[in-house]
């Protein structure tokens, strides 16, 4: 049983409590979903079910006491990195039932059946730095389910899986259901699709719940799902300010980076059996948008990140070239080729959300005054005067994929590689990112987009480059790619009509 009784939470030098009043029953057995703008209060909500957050007010009780012992309840956070604490896949497994003291042999029956179980025995010896997104949500999963929890919270699993490995979560999820007929299944997410495949949803808005009822009839009352941000209509964002200073400032200017030319590019991993990329050869054009898709662990992010130069080809060879063919040295083009990473907290280090849009301008000899640096804040949907003294690290996980946008942007890149990056954003913050992403392209930069994201890909894509897990490539147009159901079926569906 989970039970919430008037309880508020506010965060450490935070004035507007993160939830208010909240009270909440669940029982044995009862499943349900969890949905809510940013920073509405869902992920809150999560940790003082687990016991990671006490409540500045009220009570929460697991269990049928008031003992309040949360051993039994597991978490799948919304960010997996933030659960990793062992060196390879089979130790991470291994963690929670070490700290059991399960006898050797038992465990290592546990750890092979439960690998089996998540269809990842091949990432046993693998180092869990080197997963890929998905699959490091698949193998966070399994750390948490080898211990068998009565209670099991689901922080948005979904955001970094392939469309295959949602399905494989779906199935295990209701699997789960059945084996243990008294297990509380608490599963957070921003997916209509998801929430339907439970009879009770549970809706937050501005830290309050707002509505508890079965999905339909939630779905069905329009105007309380625009006010908690779960409609999305890009005539909302038509007139999106995009700050001046992303087509024209003072101070030196960049290069311009016209194309990134791959040349016979592979990369491998140290110590990996074959190369994640093979062979690669390929173009990237500012004023334009390309997608990257491909099953988890095919090199995507691997890609992204040598495009800007943080990863070195293992063999072949990356050219920049600017409007007229001149190459540029990959020095002369710091700054024009920039990434959003797939975990936006990777890239944070500074205390305030100011100092963090303001920081690559100032050492590109570009600084910005306060009123831009609340327009790119603005820009991508977080009050400037709210949010310009507010923690990075303290924002819920779309706020800060938000932020990553504004720090990135802020330093006018010609193009910009963005990995997953509508992964954890509530509708408003979908809508705002098509809106921009389309005004950048019109302003003649170039985007390289990593999404399993359907509605992303039509809405965005000029050209989509797809990996397969052989390292192996093969590029559509986009209307090529729609118009084959097996190369649709590599994504998520279409859940809204961006257009």
């Amino acid at each position: 049983m989970i039970r919430l009784t008037d309880v508020t939470y506010t965060y450490g030098g935070r004035f507007q409590p993160a939830l208010a009043g909240l009270t909440l029953n669940i029982q044995p057995g009862e499943s349900v979903c969890v949905m809510g703008a940013n920073g509405s209060g869902k992920t809150t909500f999560a940790r003082l079910v687990t016991g990671l957050l006490k409540p500045s007010h009220g009570t929460v009780i697991i269990g049928n006491d008031n003992s309040n012992k949360n051993e039994n309840v597991g978490i799948l956070f919304q960010n997996p990195d933030n659960q990793m604490v062992a060196v390879t896949v089979e130790k991470e497994i291994a963690f929670a039932l070490e700290n059991k003291c399960v006898p050797q042999d038992e465990m290592d029956r546990k750890i092979s059946a439960t690998l089996d179980r998540f269809s990842i025995p091949h990432l046993r010896q693998r180092l869990t730095s080197e997963l890929s997104g998905g699959e490091k949500q698949r193998v966070a999963l399994a750390s948490v389910m080898v211990s068998e929890p009565s209670i099991l919270i689901l922080d948005e699993p979904d955001s970094f899986l392939d469309q295959p490995g949602r399905i494989a979560l779906t199935d295990e999820l209701n699997q789960l259901r059945r084996a243990d007929p008294n297990m509380i299944q608490v599963h957070i997410t921003q997916y209509p699709s998801a929430a339907q495949e439970y009879n009770r949803l549970l809706l937050f808005d501005k830290g309050k719940l707002i509505a508890d009822s079965t999905p339909d009839n939630i779905f069905k009352d329009k105007n309380l799902c625009h006010q908690a941000g779960l409609l999305l209509s890009l005539e909302d964002f038509s007139n999106s300010s995009i700050p001046q200073v992303l087509t024209k400032h003072n101070g030196t200017t960049p290069p311009e980076v016209d194309c990134i030319e791959l040349n016979d590019v592979s990369f491998s991993y140290p110590g990996a059996d074959k190369p994640i990329l093979k062979n690669l050869t390929y173009t990237f054009h500012s004023n334009e948008i390309t997608c990257l898709v491909g099953p988890s662990g095919s090199g995507k992010s691997t890609l992204g990140l040598m495009l800007c130069g943080l990863n070195s080809p293992t063999n072949g060879e990356i050219k920049y070239s600017n409007s007229d063919d001149v190459l540029l040295s990959n020095d002369n083009v710091t700054g024009s080729v920039s990434a959003v990473l797939q975990q936006p907290e990777r890239q944070f280090f500074l205390s305030t959300c100011a100092e963090e849009v303001a920081f690559g301008p100032q050492n590109l000899n570009r600084p910005l005054d306060e009123k831009g640096i609340k327009q790119f804040l603005d820009m991508i949907g977080l009050d400037g005067d709210t949010f310009s003294g507010r923690d990075p690290f303290h924002l819920s996980g779309g706020e800060k994929r938000r932020l990553a946008f504004a720090a990135i942007l802020s330093m006018m890149p010609q193009i910009v590689v963005m990995d997953e990056p509508t992964c954890g954003l509530d509708q408003e913050g979908v809508g705002r990112f098509v809106t921009l992403a389309r005004a950048l392209r019109e302003r003649g930069k170039g985007l390289v987009i990593i999404t399993h994201d359907g509605d992303l890909l039509y809405a965005l894509a000029d050209r989509i480059l797809m990996l397969d897990n052989n390292g192996a490539e093969r590029t559509f147009s986009r209307d090529a790619f729609f118009s084959d159901p097996q190369l649709t079926a590599t994504v998520f569906p279409c859940t809204w009509s961006l257009k």
